[in-house]
């Protein structure tokens, strides 16, 4: 903790790829709500990954060493490691997902519910940590609100994937999609398409050419002419999200906002994204795409909040035991 501030000090590594980077900021973000905090950000380069310890601090790795250290993906698991020695066990090291290592090597683990990890250190939860909650999605609708005014309700969110080692985004995958979003469109629902680094070329073609220049159809595929990302505010401002089954992140992103899930079926299946599909329609949260449009109450899942409990919980505790506190 800082002298000067008073504030925790939680650093977030990873390899820069959204989805990750999403994970450790919205978990250490929540951490902030609970007890003031600073946060810094590192990105660590995934052909430098090694499974063996680090043996010098990547840039901007420096002393003082944080009070937590939040890691996600297999690049950030050594300088985890590291930063635990350099502390000399100090800091709390809190890796997300399974690190298909031995949960000991760290603080604390916290995958998701449908990996199964069991362990005295691992707390699962449903889904994936997310930035997503009331305070980040009412900025949302604040920054694009003179945009969003222009798509009457009611308005379907959809958020695309792509192709995964379980999962392929195939062209009859594409057809489908664009046959159904077409009649939702033709029954004047609002369409808020947003793509993903994952979404194959061919996809993202077929919805530029479809729905690019249409009213009522506002398509974000990240290239510059789409302007700034409004995917939080596609959520907040969604009446229910078609989610492609292949992403945790997208599926918990979207649970997070409270918003009905019509999951979206690509080629292939996995057994544990089966059991992570189930659990959502376990809570009323997700059904299945039927092609129309469906919405029910839902209550935000906030899984966030819950894993950064754990995390505070598990550092006061830490500092009872040394007579920090």
């Amino acid at each position: 903790m800082s002298p000067a501030s008073g504030k925790l000090n939680i650093w977030t590594v990873d390899d820069g790829r959204a989805g990750l980077a999403a994970q450790t900021l919205g978990l250490a973000e929540a951490v902030n709500t609970l007890v003031a905090a600073n946060i810094r950000t590192h990105v660590v380069r995934r052909k430098l990954f090694t499974f063996g310890q680090v043996r010098k601090p990547a840039a901007g790795m420096n002393a003082p060493w944080p009070d937590i250290c939040i890691g996600c993906g297999r690049a950030s698991i050594p300088y985890l490691q590291a930063v635990k020695e350099w502390s000399e066990g100090r800091t709390l090291t809190v890796q997300l997902q399974d690190p298909r290592r031995k949960s000991a090597l760290f603080d604390l683990v916290i995958p998701p519910e449908h990996d199964r990890l069991e362990g005295e250190n691992v707390f699962p939860i449903l889904g994936a940590p997310t930035r997503v909650n009331s305070g980040t999605l009412a900025d949302a609708a604040k920054e694009f609100s003179k945009d969003m005014a222009r798509f009457p309700r009611p308005r379907l969110a959809v958020m695309l994937g792509g192709n995964s080692h379980h999962h392929k985004f195939t062209k009859k995958n594409c057809q489908r999609l664009i046959k159904s979003l077409q009649n939702l469109h033709g029954s004047k629902v609002s369409l808020l398409i947003t793509t993903s680094r994952r979404t194959p070329k061919h996809v993202i073609k077929s919805l530029r050419r479809q729905f690019g220049k249409k009213d009522q159809a506002w398509l974000w595929t990240g290239a510059s002419k789409d302007g700034p990302n409004p995917y939080f505010a596609f959520l907040q401002a969604a009446d229910a999200v078609l989610v492609t089954n292949d992403s945790t992140n997208m599926l918990a992103e979207a649970a997070s906002a409270g918003r009905p899930i019509l999951l979206f079926s690509l080629k292939g299946k996995d057994t544990k994204f089966n059991r992570l599909y189930e659990s959502l329609a376990g809570k009323g949260l997700a059904r299945p795409f039927t092609g129309s449009l469906a919405t029910w109450p839902v209550e935000p899942l906030d899984e966030t909040t819950r894993a950064a409990k754990e995390v505070v919980r598990r550092l006061y505790l830490r500092w009872q035991e040394s007579g920090k506190t």
